[in-house]
Parts: C-alpha cells; structure tokens; sequence
C-alpha cells in the first residue's frame, strides 16, 4: 500500500513538474513573439552609422517606420534631413517626433515588423532645450532635472520596446572621445549621451561601433 501511494505522488509530481514546464516555455515562446529587440548602433559624426542601421533594419522586414528626432532649424539641418531621405526607401513610413519616439514606438510599434530611431543624440539635446534655464550658468538641480527627464525618456523607449513586436534599431553618436568641453552645456551634453549610450546599451540585444564606414559587432551572436 505504502508503496502505491508513493508511486502515485511520485506520477503526480512528475506531471506538475511537466506541466510547468511546458507552461515555462509556452511563456518563452510568448515573450520571444511579442517582444522586440533593441538593436544599437553608435558612432562618431559622418561614421556611416545611418547607411549601416538601415541595411540592418532592411533585413529584418519590409513594414518598417522610420522615427525622425531633427529639426530642420537651419539651411544645413534642412540639407541633412533631405539627404537622410533620399537615401531610404519610399516605402518606410516617417514619424516626425523630435522629443518622445516612445510614444512613437507605443502606438506603432504592433503594426510594423521593425522600427529605426534615428537619432537618440538628437533627441537628447531636444529635451534639454526644453527646460527654461541659463545654459552660461546651470544650476546642479537644474542639470539633474534635465538629466532626469531625459533618462526618463530612455526608459520609456526601453519599455515600449519590451512591450512591441516590432524590434528597434536606434542610431546613437559617440561624443566622449574628445576633449573636455569648456562651455556646461557641451559638457552637459557629452555626460548625458554617454550615460544615454550605456543604458541602451545594456537593454540592447545587438551593439555595434561604426567606424569609417565599417561596423564591429561590440555585443550579440
């Protein structure tokens, strides 16, 4: 007798140790359907890191939005956009947001198979000319709030993301390798987006530096 009834819990056991783990992978395969992936792409000015991303991005589909943060302010930002333009395909979709792509990334992201972010540096100086404040003489609560904001944004982007079918490949600049800006809002600046960079970085599936025009894998198979 005590040997049946030892038998039977072992049976019983083993079928809820199956069950769950056949609903341990149900909810892998669920995540690895809905959820998408950042892929980031850093660089340095004229580096070729927008003409790489979007040979990335074609790959992955053919639904594809494009996330601008310019704004065409002057006769050579306008140029700039232009030129982006005319370089990709007709095809993608464009979506104007120069301060909060997550909003973007939330509301489109199920309808696309991928979306390009071009650019995060960009954006980040975006958020900061939003704050009323004296560039010349910024408080250190005053860098912090803007900080703040803007790593705020970041997080956004990263669970729009998670919450996306749509994977998202967004360009970013590396703007640390010189020397220490004089002026607070160039150092500002540089601070921000190196924080920026690391962040997304370690939400990232893929990372790669462009450089001359030619990509090196810094993260992901």
């Amino acid at each position: 007798m005590q040997t049946t009834l030892a038998s039977s819990s072992e049976e019983s056991l083993c079928s809820i140790n199956h069950v769950a783990a056949s609903l341990c992978e149900a909810r892998q395969l669920l995540l690895g359907v809905f959820m998408g992936r950042i892929i980031l792409v850093t660089g340095g000015a004229r580096s070729g890191k927008s003409s790489f991303a979007e040979q990335l991005i074609a790959g992955i589909g053919t639904d594809i939005a494009y996330i601008a943060t310019a704004r065409a302010f002057d006769d050579e930002m306008t140029d700039r956009i232009k030129k982006h333009r005319l370089q990709r395909p007709a095809s993608w979709q464009t979506f104007e947001t120069t301060t909060g792509p997550s909003e973007v990334i939330a509301s489109e992201g199920p309808h696309f198979a991928a979306m390009l972010l071009d650019c995060l540096t960009v954006m980040i100086s975006n958020r900061m000319l939003v704050h009323p404040m004296d560039w010349d003489q910024p408080t250190v609560n005053q860098l912090n709030e803007v900080e703040a904001d803007v790593m705020t944004e970041i997080e956004a982007i990263i669970g729009a993301v998670a919450g996306s079918r749509a994977d998202l490949v967004a360009v970013t600049n590396e703007v640390g390798y010189g020397i220490v800006p004089i002026a607070p809002l160039a150092r500002f600046f540089r601070d921000c987006a190196g924080r920026v960079n690391q962040r997304m970085a370690e939400a990232a599936s893929e990372v790669y530096l462009v450089v001359a025009g030619l990509p090196l894998r810094l993260k992901g198979e």
